[in-house]
């Protein structure tokens, strides 16, 4: 298990289950069958979480993460564990905050996406595979106005309607026509109307704005929702679903 965090009315986080990495962020390793309160943290606004790491945007607009952490999943600097929060780097103006497999996106109120942490498939979007502890900038994005992160993958939606996603493309749910990996944002065929976007763990799916719902990448689960259990690079339209 990875553990389970809420966002309590206020700003408070309690967590509970497995803690092995710090991920309670209430200074124990230990496993917690109750709920149990991070540590220092009374203004959170958002959650976001990876594989054994939890995000939180503070008040305010900066983020502070906790657990897992060997990748530079915390953005702090580091590549250790931490069992109570630490602030991430150069964050001031966060909107929403999506974790990754062991890498994290931030949504900043410019527009533009900052990641840090695992970058294997360049998932931090920035035109390299090397991991980085602190955020980087994903580059040649602008007017975003959502993102999602998938398990080695990301999407953001931007403010025309259209869909980028970065990273892990290996079942093409980068949505280009490509199962390439990709170390910056390509933008995805045939989306212009989207009005909300979900990256799955080897697939993306795109709300439109006529009710309707495309998906892209891997199907062997029937996950694009097309009656096939063929992956596609491309979207397809999910069978009998509107509005």
């Amino acid at each position: 298990g990875t553990g389970t965090c809420a966002l309590i009315p206020g700003g408070s986080i309690k967590c509970w289950g497995y803690g092995f990495y710090g991920n309670m962020g209430n200074g124990s390793t230990s496993n917690q069958s109750t709920p149990v309160s991070v540590s220092n943290i009374s203004s959170a606004t958002s959650l976001g979480g990876g594989y054994n790491h939890i995000c939180a945007i503070i008040s305010g607009g900066s983020i502070q993460c906790w657990g897992n952490g060997p990748y530079g999943q915390m953005g702090n600097g580091s590549n250790s564990n931490q069992s109570t929060p630490v602030s991430v780097s150069n964050i001031s103006s966060a909107t929403s905050v999506s974790g990754g497999e062991q890498s994290n996106c931030a949504l900043l109120s410019a527009g533009t996406v900052s990641c840090w942490g695992y970058n294997n498939y360049g998932q931090l979007g920035n035109g390299s595979i090397s991991n980085s502890s602190t955020p980087v900038s994903v580059s040649n994005l602008n007017s975003v106005t959502k993102i999602s992160t998938g398990y080695m993958h990301a999407c953001a939606l931007l403010s025309d309607d259209t869909v980028k996603c970065w990273g892990e493309g290996s079942y093409g749910m980068l949505g280009n026509g490509s199962t390439s990996d990709q170390t910056t944002p390509v933008v995805v065929y045939n989306i212009n109307n989207a009005t909300n976007i979900s990256a799955g763990q080897k697939h993306t799916c795109a709300l439109l704005s006529d009710g309707t719902v495309k998906c892209w990448g891997y199907n062997n689960f029937g996950q694009l929702g097309n009656g096939s259990g063929s992956d596609s690079s491309t979207p397809v339209s999910v069978s009998n679903l509107n509005s």
